[in-house]
């Protein structure tokens, strides 16, 4: 309920016998409903959560709760059951190996966390977009020189039959500030849902890194004649549309015997997986072990 992809069944019971005999008052009314168990929750929330309550309507934020390709076990599933519920996944009271508050904000965020979990969780969801294209038979290069100078690498090399294709591969939190911080509240009086939509964009975090990324190597892959994106995620699984709409352009311009669809779930299933696997390390290290997993058992 409220954004969070659930819905009571009590309600659509009370109105389900008005709707026989008419076409699509079923639906209006469910959607309806829908709205007013989305205004009702965000206006109890502000901040963060927010930021996390819109982003749970972004394209792909609920594939892990429906698709069977987003294989994940249970402390996974727990922890990404949590956010999206706006509960907090480490203990009340649980700190940072920092030592601040050890929110689910703040461990997406803290510059701090021993061994690099983020890197990591970025480097696995790499390898398993490389995997996928592999598998349906593009060749990948991962980190191929800009130039004999550059240090800067973009992620990932894209060959197939009919495209040259590159991209750089980067997980972000709804909450980010596009400078590292947390993003201002300042629309903190009376907001329905609806309205909260314009000012608290789902994809809002994952456009500015997406412009980002197309400032540090667009240029480049353009003088190379690549075709460019850079492949954003959310840390709720969801992909940037025009990430989305990338990857099923490379897909569709090669040879192979999977549908662009069939083959753009798979080869995703793997990578929304693999970000939401290092969610749970995120966490781990954040609470020095403890936490998700107790709280998934």
């Amino acid at each position: 309920m409220g954004g969070c992809g659930l819905r009571r069944q009590v309600t659509i019971a009370e109105f389900a016998h008005e709707c026989v005999g008419h076409k699509n008052l079923q639906r209006s009314k469910t959607e309806e409903a829908d709205r007013d168990l989305s205004n009702a929750l965000f206006a109890t929330v502000y901040g963060a959560e927010r930021q996390v309550l819109t982003a749970n309507a972004a394209a792909g934020a609920g594939r892990a709760l429906t698709d069977p390709q987003v294989c994940t076990d249970d402390a996974v599933f727990c922890t990404y059951v949590l956010e999206r519920l706006l509960e907090r996944v480490l203990p009340d009271g649980q700190k940072c190996v920092c030592g601040a508050d050890a929110s689910n904000w703040h461990v997406h965020t803290c510059t701090k966390l021993h061994g690099k979990p983020r890197q990591l969780r970025h480097d696995v969801a790499n390898s398993k977009l490389a995997l996928g294209l592999r598998l349906c038979g593009f060749d990948c290069t991962t980190e191929p020189h800009l130039n004999e100078v550059s240090k800067r690498r973009p992620d990932l090399l894209i060959t197939g039959l009919g495209t040259q294709a590159v991209t750089d591969v980067t997980v972000t939190h709804p909450a980010v500030h596009p400078r590292g911080g947390k993003r201002s509240d300042s629309h903190s009086g009376i907001m329905t849902y609806e309205e909260a939509q314009a000012v608290y964009n789902p994809d809002h975090s994952a456009k500015v890194r997406y412009q980002v990324k197309c400032r540090k190597y667009a240029h480049w892959a353009s003088q190379n004649g690549l075709n460019f994106a850079p492949f954003v995620l959310l840390t709720n699984g969801a992909v940037y549309e025009q990430s989305r709409t990338w990857l099923r352009k490379v897909i569709a311009s090669h040879d192979h015997r999977l549908t662009v669809t069939t083959a753009y779930d798979f080869v995703t299933g793997d990578v929304v997986a693999a970000v939401l696997r290092g969610n749970v390390h995120v966490f781990a290290v954040a609470g020095s072990g403890s936490g998700c997993e107790a709280r998934a058992g």
